[in-house]
């Protein structure tokens, strides 16, 4: 069997009940993409806009942690 017949595309054109067709992302249609200079503010609530705010201090939190990890590792505070 020659391995390039096996991997030739095929069209399927019926598919029973009991069977599912995958198709590949590269081997699928393109899709329109969302202009995205079109979109406006996502509106959001109390509770979402508190939230995002409480993980970016906790980001900064983290960051400033590392440092000083690191600048303590590095012996510029002393003994």
């Amino acid at each position: 069997m020659d391995l390039m017949n096996a991997w030739k595309v095929t069209t399927v054109y019926e598919v029973p009940d009991d069977h599912f067709v995958v198709i590949h992302p590269l081997d699928d249609r393109r899709e329109e993409k969302v202009d995205i200079s079109s979109v406006g503010l996502m509106p959001m609530t109390t509770s979402v806009r508190l939230s995002l705010i409480a993980l970016r201090a906790y980001l900064i939190l983290m960051m400033v942690l590392v440092l000083y990890h690191i600048v303590d590792l590095a012996g510029a505070f002393g003994k």
